[in-house]
C-alpha cells in the first residue's frame, strides 16, 4: 500500500479583536478559536497598528467604548485609508441592545454588522462565518477581474503589452501631449529576416528570438513608457517626455544591442538584428497615436528598403540628424 501524503490545509482566517475588556476578550476567544486565529488589540490605537502591520487580517471584530482610539474612530480611519484592503475589510461592532445611537454611528461610519451583548455564540459565530465568506468571494472577483484585464492587454508570449494596450495608452499620451505642450515620441521595430529564423530553426526558435528582443526591450526602457508586441516580429515603444532626438539615440542603442546579442539556437548562433522606424508628436505630421505609428511605420519601411539593420529617423531615409 502506498504512503497516505498529507493534504495541505490553508490556515485559519485571520480575526482582529479590539477590546478592552478582559472578559469579553476570553470569551470571544473561546467561541471563535476553532474557526480563527485570533488578534487582540486593547484599544483602536493598537490595533491600527496592527492593520498595518498584518494584511492577512481577514475581519475586525470591535467594541465601541474604549481608551486612546474609540471603535468609531477606528472605523472611520479604516475605511477613509487609501489601501483598498482596509476599505473592503468586513469590520463588525459589538453593541449594547438598547444603545440605538452608537449601532446608527457605526454603520454610518462604515459597519458591516453588529452584534449585541451579552454575545450569543452560535449568532456571533454565523454573522462572522457570512462576512467572511463574502468578502473572500468579493476579493477573488476583483483578483479575477483584474487578471482577466490583463490578459486583455498583455502578449501572451513575451508578457509585453499588446496592441491594444499600446493604443489604449498612445491615445492618452498624445491627449496629454497636445494639452501640456510636451514631447512624445513613437518607436516602431521589426526583427529582419525573422521568417528566416522560423524556417531555418522551427517556431519555438522563432519565439526565444522574439523574447531576446522583448527582454532587451524592457531593460532599455523606462517605467512610463509602453513597450509592446504589435503584431507577429513587430515591437512598439511609446515613450512620453522624450523628444526626436533621444528618440533617434535610444533607437541606435536598441538596434545596437540586438545586433551584439549572441542568439543561440542548439549549438549555432543565429545573426539577429532589427530595423526601426521613429516618430515624433508635433514634429511629424500626426494628430493621433494611429497617425504617429504610420509615420513611424513609413520609416520603418525605408530602413528596411536601405539595407536592414539601421534605425530610420525622417522620410528620407536618414539615420542621423546630421
Amino acid at each position: 500500500m502506498k504512503p497516505e501524503t498529507s493534504k495541505k490545509t490553508e490556515p485559519l482566517p485571520l480575526l482582529l479583536l479590539v477590546e478592552d475588556s478582559q472578559t469579553t476578550t476570553a470569551l470571544l476567544s473561546k467561541y471563535l478559536g476553532h474557526a480563527y486565529r485570533l488578534l487582540h488589540a486593547k484599544d483602536g490605537v493598537q490595533a491600527w497598528d496592527m492593520l498595518e502591520k498584518n494584511p492577512d487580517i481577514a475581519i475586525v471584530i470591535t467594541d465601541i467604548n474604549m481608551p486612546n482610539m474609540s471603535g468609531h474612530q477606528l472605523l472611520v480611519k479604516i475605511r477613509k485609508s487609501d489601501g483598498a484592503h482596509h476599505k473592503n475589510l468586513p469590520v463588525i461592532v459589538m453593541t449594547t441592545a438598547e444603545d440605538n445611537v452608537d449601532r446608527n454611528l457605526a454603520f454610518l461610519n462604515g459597519a458591516n454588522d453588529f452584534i449585541t451583548k451579552p454575545i450569543d455564540e452560535m449568532e456571533l459565530v454565523a454573522r462572522l462565518n457570512v462576512h467572511y465568506r463574502l468578502a473572500r468571494t468579493i476579493r477573488e472577483l476583483e483578483a479575477n477581474k483584474k487578471a482577466l484585464a490583463e490578459q486583455a492587454t498583455t502578449d501572451s508570449l513575451t508578457k509585453l503589452k499588446n496592441r491594444r494596450a499600446f493604443f489604449e495608452n498612445g491615445t492618452k499620451a498624445v491627449a496629454l501631449a497636445r494639452r501640456y505642450v510636451s514631447d512624445l515620441s513613437v518607436l516602431l521595430l521589426d526583427i529582419d529576416h525573422f521568417k528566416k529564423i522560423n524556417d531555418t530553426y522551427g517556431h519555438a526558435a522563432g519565439d526565444d528570438a522574439l523574447m531576446v528582443v522583448a527582454n532587451i526591450l524592457l531593460e532599455m526602457s523606462r517605467t512610463e513608457d509602453t513597450v509592446a508586441r504589435i503584431g507577429g516580429e513587430e515591437f512598439a515603444l511609446l515613450l512620453p517626455d522624450t523628444n526626436r532626438l533621444g528618440t533617434a539615440v535610444l533607437a541606435e542603442r536598441i538596434r545596437s544591442a540586438i545586433e551584439r546579442e549572441q542568439f543561440i539556437v542548439g549549438d549555432k548562433i543565429v545573426p539577429m538584428t532589427v530595423s526601426i522606424g521613429i516618430a515624433t508628436f508635433g514634429v511629424d505630421p500626426a494628430d493621433s497615436i494611429d497617425q504617429l505609428l504610420g509615420v513611424a511605420d513609413n520609416r520603418l519601411y525605408l530602413a528596411k528598403n536601405a539595407g536592414r539593420n539601421r534605425i530610420c529617423v525622417n522620410d528620407e531615409g536618414k539615420t542621423t540628424f546630421a
